[in-house]
């Protein structure tokens, strides 16, 4: 009897040790589609979520916009929002961008994009930025970390100007952990 008890602990035990293991599991992230692509007289835009640096989990957004039409077209990075589950959640921020150089965007949110060309950037939920206290307490340079990118509808409400013409465009794509 004490050996069929001891046999029972020790199948217990090895199921709580594999089943700890197994929450430990690290998820994969997944896109649908993996690129969005969006297309009007006017522009053709393209969304793509892209794996954190060294992590298996979507913190950014690579962001194309082409300019098809023969005048300027101007982003307004303002009123561009970041969309999670269809709702506005915030703006964007992009690589490379300070604290300090937030404050010259909020004066100029307007990024003009000539006839025939293309703006291509990284872009990332401000909403899901933290502050990094590597080097110091400046806020001149890049000190920011970047979270995921969470499961579900993510996209962009894009304003594009044209002649004081405002043009709207939702981009989606559904991102899924497994």
């Amino acid at each position: 009897m004490k050996k069929l008890a001891f046999l029972v602990a020790k199948v217990l035990c090895l199921g709580v040790i594999l089943a700890g293991c197994a929450g430990v599991q690290v998820k994969g992230y997944s896109s649908d589609p993996p690129v969005q692509r969006v297309s009007s007289d006017s522009y053709e835009v393209e969304l793509e979520p892209q794996l954190r640096e060294g992590q298996n989990f979507f913190a950014t957004f690579r962001f194309s916009f082409t300019n098809k039409t023969s005048k300027e077209l101007n982003i307004d990075w303002e009123n561009t929002f970041y969309t999670l589950n269809g709702r506005q959640n915030g703006r964007f921020l992009w690589k490379g961008i300070t604290w300090d150089g937030l404050k010259e965007v909020k004066a100029q949110p307007l990024i003009p994009v000539s006839a025939g060309d293309t703006l291509k950037t990284v872009i990332f939920p401000a909403r899901l930025v933290g502050r990094s206290s590597a080097g110091g307490g400046s806020t001149g340079g890049v000190r920011y970390t970047l979270g995921p990118l969470p499961e579900g509808a993510n996209g962009i409400s894009l304003i594009v100007k044209q002649n004081g013409k405002v043009l709207r465009q939702e981009i989606v794509v559904n991102i899924e952990a497994h």
